[in-house]
């Protein structure tokens, strides 16, 4: 992979308020700009055009509860992203990447459900009888790291079934967020069946 050139443009405080709002969205979404953003449409529209030319931010398909931009008649509704090179450009501070990092490292907290004793007729569990409510479904990024985290990885094409996400989208996820943005040891290697596999490399925990 080639290494990303950090852009000559300077960025405006218009624009630095806009890709630093999005690098702090898992999905990485200019969408919505900032509330103190001080700029009349017209004049956010160049701003935006100024960012895609740049290369610091791009049209891709709204996914995964991304606003909509404007709609295509051949793609669809299209969001506004930040690039690798938008990341590069903000030189985002070490210490937020490493708290991002940790808090996707996590896993889910799974609440604690209390046991409830049943009464009467009602202690007979009934074999068509709903399931206890579990937790909201968790967001596709979640998932994906789930995933990644597998001991035997995970293929693009794996992806794509439990996301619905394009293939582009997918190698910009694992490109730009979990290697560049979150910084997780992204690792991949190709089987012997011939197909590439990704994971997230163990890391050895350092002795106290």
């Amino acid at each position: 992979m080639s290494k990303i050139q950090s852009p000559t443009l300077k960025l405006s405080d218009a624009q630095l308020e806009i890709l630093s709002a999005a690098a702090k969205r898992p999905n990485g979404s200019l969408l919505p700009f900032p509330e103190n953003l001080t700029v009349r449409r017209a004049a956010l529209n160049n701003v935006i055009e100024t960012l895609c030319k740049a290369k610091l931010a791009e049209e891709r398909p709204a996914i995964d509860g991304a606003l909509q931009w404007h709609r295509d008649k051949e793609s669809g509704p299209l969001g506004l992203f930040i690039t690798e090179a938008g990341l590069v450009a903000l030189d985002i501070d070490e210490t937020k990447k490493a708290t991002t990092s940790q808090a996707a490292a996590s896993p889910p907290r799974q609440p604690k459900t209390a046991a409830v004793r049943p009464r009467g007729k009602a202690r007979k569990a009934s074999p068509g009888g709903s399931e206890p409510r579990q937790t909201p479904a968790q967001s596709k990024q979640d998932l994906v790291i789930q995933m990644l985290r597998r001991q035997s990885g995970v293929t693009i094409k794996e992806i794509i079934a439990k996301t619905g996400w394009q293939p582009h989208s997918v190698r910009g996820f694992l490109s730009g967020l979990v290697k560049k943005k979150l910084k997780l040891p992204l690792v991949s290697a190709v089987g012997k069946d011939g197909v590439r596999r990704y994971r997230i490399a163990a890391v050895a925990a350092s002795k106290a």
